[in-house]
């Protein structure tokens, strides 16, 4: 009996010691995780972050929209003579 009584606490001690471990690297990743967020919204949406919103000029829309209405035609183009 005292063998197993002996054998019992030195796995208990053991399994503590790993739990310890274990515990320890849970809480490194947990600050390495907090200081990600940190930037940005929080777990918990304590705090978050006010982006500003993007504006864009009226000639970056004529360019943008002259853009996509040429690459439109092209496309088009393209599926009536395979047509």
């Amino acid at each position: 009996m005292p063998d197993r009584e002996r054998l019992l606490e030195l796995a208990l001690k053991g399994l503590q010691a790993e739990r310890a471990k274990i515990d320890d690297e849970i809480a490194q990743i947990k600050s390495q995780l907090n200081s990600r967020q940190s930037g940005g919204a929080v777990a918990g949406g304590l705090t978050t972050a006010v982006r500003k919103k993007r504006t864009m000029s009226a000639a970056a829309r004529k360019k943008i929209s002259d853009a996509m209405k040429r690459r439109y035609a092209e496309m088009r183009k393209g599926t009536k003579k395979s047509a």
